[in-house]
């Protein structure tokens, strides 16, 4: 076993049938499209790696990591890992000269699904608390872009050839910053020369994602579907998309916090306040899907 991984693996809050074979893991899923993206945005990372129990599993190991010779990983769960499940800590390395921030991880609604490791170089004057820190921000955005733990192993992407660096995307990413209480937003459109709908821009990947029969009832009729899930945490807001023109070119899924008694028909102006902005910044629908690299 990977002494490293060892060092770092924590138990997660929800675990999975006992006995049943996990999920495939590899390069193609979106737990990876993820530390690779992220790892390439923080100059100063080495390799950033998460852990969690998967789906139909009752074993912790390593789903995405920018070493991929750890995905797999089985180690024996820490002693540890209550104790320090909401906790940020840091180890130096005296061999390697790294130091490695360990913290849990979490998906959009908060709830912890899993860890994440985050290894920087070790350097005279190094300051463990602001590599914490730095570690935490990633941790962050990265928790803004997960579902639950089987999204991280969604196929990325998740139809064959569907285009990912899209300017819907990039709406997407945008609207994430710009209002910080949204948890999940997908943008659905139908691609030129397509006659399917699917997702092209969203916080939790699933992009080429076909719509079903209740995200086309929202853009054929544009009545809208206001669910709230399953666990009761959230809201999901499906408006008939326009373009700036007023043409109907699909969907867009705006989801927010919930908790029993809360005013949905609030949350749903809210939702409807933020499509209308998103309709002013897309000339037509073909828009969408130009490649923005």
């Amino acid at each position: 076993m990977n002494r490293t991984v060892a060092s770092f693996l924590l138990s997660v809050v929800t675990v999975g049938a006992v006995g049943a074979p996990p999920p495939p893991m590899g390069a193609n899923t979106y737990g990876q499209a993820l530390v690779t993206r992220f790892a390439k945005a923080e100059p100063g990372v080495l390799a950033l790696t998460i852990a969690v129990i998967p789906p139909k599993s009752s074993d912790t190991v390593v789903v995405a990591s920018t070493d991929k010779t750890l995905i797999g990983e089985k180690p024996a769960p820490p002693t540890t890992a209550v104790a320090m499940v909401n906790r940020t800590s840091s180890e130096l390395n005296q061999a390697s000269g790294q130091v490695e921030v360990r913290l849990p991880l979490r998906d959009v609604s908060s709830d912890n699904i899993g860890m994440l490791s985050v290894r920087y170089a070790s350097r005279p004057g190094t300051d463990r608390a602001t590599l914490e820190r730095d570690a935490e921000h990633i941790r962050d955005q990265l928790h803004r872009r997960i579902t639950h733990v089987g999204n991280l192993l969604d196929a990325w992407p998740y139809e064959p050839d569907a285009p990912t660096a899209t300017y819907a995307q990039t709406l997407t990413d945008e609207f994430l910053d710009k209002y910080p209480d949204i948890e999940i937003f997908a943008i659905h459109a139908t691609p030129p020369d397509s006659d399917y709908n699917i997702i092209v821009g969203s916080n939790i990947g699933r992009i080429g994602k076909k719509a079903d029969n209740d995200d086309m009832r929202c853009v054929f009729t544009g009545k809208p579907n206001l669910e709230i899930n399953s666990t009761g945490k959230r809201m999901e807001n499906e408006l008939q998309l326009h373009d700036r023109s007023g043409r109907v070119i699909g969907a867009v899924s705006i989801v927010y916090a919930y908790a029993k008694g809360a005013d949905k028909e609030a949350l749903h102006a809210r939702a409807e306040a933020v499509r209308a902005a998103l309709e002013q910044r897309i000339p037509d629908s073909a828009s969408l899907f130009k490649s923005v690299q």
